[in-house]
């Protein structure tokens, strides 16, 4: 048997511990974690203490590490630039980065030409896409073709909510407030560039809201649905805090040349999961539910709706308990081991935070109307 991957982390906070970490110890025989990095000390040496990984301060040093084969890349969205640029200069055998890929479509273009100059495979994490109840689907509904219609939401409580039934998490005892804030002027900078300096807080929360949570709709959207012909609409609902992403909404009607989509996005108080799509075409209708992100043990549902013999069909699959990031680390191994071509490669990506800046365009041009 071949020697398990060689996987480093630069990151460690909710989605390794939760997410990643989990799905690479249900794969030891494909991968095995030997270092990671952190920008709190504390918590890098608390996470590898469980894993049994080596602590490398400089993330960069990381990447260059000779016992490094594959880099995660699941720091701030900020930093994904760099640290992915560094580990494709490196000739690691494989990057798989956090969604999204990177701030805005000129970064993801940037990681996309630098990963196919160097032939590094540059992967993003859209486990959604991976999903089993989604896989089914798609193996149902084939290409995506004409007169096609869907609705896409995401209605969740905030993360906080769910973590303490998951994991005892391991945060750092003081937060970097230098690194905190050089994130959010990086992320205040990439809404400016998209949506130009006189875009006011909301708009650029709901930008962030966008690029953090539709994000994991957009892609699904474009396997079923292709490529939307323009943004026929879209709306902020904001909450009580306009600088919260608590309680913010984001409504969207992509049009399509014969045919259409609703993306519905919200972060709420509740602590509540609805999470999921629908896609139709003459004969056919497909529903997808997804559980919480959080619980390895909850599956999604396919249903598939046809008429025979006068009546409904239903034909439900569920009880698949393979969750999505389980599902991305195999198909890293299979990208890096047999060949394969990354389902979620960079390239791809950069057309997903085209349509990122284009609906938040189609906001701010709304707000500074009304």
């Amino acid at each position: 048997m071949a020697e398990p991957l060689r996987v480093g982390i630069i990151g460690c906070g909710l989605a390794t511990q939760c997410l990643h970490l989990p799905a690479l110890h249900n794969l030891a025989s494909h991968f095995r974690v030997t270092a990671l990095c952190d920008v709190s000390p504390m918590v890098a040496n608390a996470v590898a203490a469980g894993c049994g990984a080596r602590v490398i301060d400089d993330p960069f040093a990381l990447v260059a590490d000779p016992d490094v084969e594959v880099v995660l890349v699941a720091a701030p969205d900020a930093y994904h630039l760099d640290f992915t640029l560094a580990a494709c200069e490196a000739k690691r055998r494989a990057v798989l980065v956090e969604k999204p890929l990177t701030l805005n479509p000129r970064m993801a273009r940037t990681i996309a030409d630098m990963s196919e100059r160097s032939g590094v495979p540059v992967i993003v994490n859209y486990p959604h896409v991976f999903d089993f109840a989604t896989q089914k689907a798609r193996e149902v509904w084939g290409p995506p073709g004409p007169f096609a219609f869907g609705e896409f939401r995401c209605v969740i409580g905030w993360n906080d909510k769910y973590i303490p039934d998951v994991i005892e998490l391991i945060r750092p005892q003081a937060a970097d407030p230098w690194a905190a804030l050089a994130a959010q002027l990086d992320y205040a900078t990439a809404s400016a560039e998209a949506l130009g300096t006189q875009t006011d807080a909301t708009t650029v929360v709901g930008h962030g809201l966008l690029r953090g949570l539709t994000i994991h709709d957009i892609p699904v959207l474009r396997r079923f649905l292709g490529e939307p012909a323009r943004v026929g609409y879209a709306r902020l609902r904001p909450g009580p805090n306009p600088i919260s992403e608590l309680g913010l909404g984001v409504d969207v009607m992509l049009e399509y040349v014969t045919g259409g989509a609703l993306l519905h996005s919200e972060m709420v108080e509740l602590k509540r999961i609805d999470w999921g799509f629908r896609v139709r075409r003459d004969g056919i209708d497909v529903e997808v539910a997804f559980p919480s992100t959080f619980p390895i043990t909850a599956p999604s549902r396919c249903t598939i709706y046809r008429e025979d013999s006068g009546a409904t069909l239903a034909q439900t699959y569920t009880d698949y308990y393979e969750t999505g990031f389980r599902r991305v680390w195999k198909h890293v191994h299979d990208v890096v081991t047999t060949g394969v071509a990354p389902e979620t490669p960079a390239r791809d990506a950069v057309r997903d935070l085209e349509l990122v800046d284009a609906i938040g365009s189609c906001i701010a041009s709304a707000r500074q109307r009304s």
